[in-house]
């Protein structure tokens, strides 16, 4: 596996996780499977906090239709 295949496959993980977490509360069995995951290397921690952070942002960008609405609400 090249490391360019490694790294997307770690961030495609972090971010799985992330969206679990958003989708629903984690249950005890998950969380720890998370905590596992997140203890197994500093990178998976790292990719946990870059897919956060990540997830976080597009949240704050509004999007297309969100952008209508506000300016079409103004006339």
């Amino acid at each position: 596996m090249t490391e360019f295949a490694r790294d997307d496959a770690l961030w495609n993980t972090a971010l799985d996780w992330v969206m679990r977490e958003h989708e629903e509360p984690l249950d005890d069995k998950t969380h720890t499977a998370l905590c596992c995951w997140l203890a197994e290397a500093p990178e998976h921690r790292q990719a946990y906090e870059q897919a956060r952070t990540v997830w976080l942002m597009t949240g704050l960008v509004p999007t297309v239709d969100e952008q209508t609405e506000t300016s079409s609400g103004d006339d």
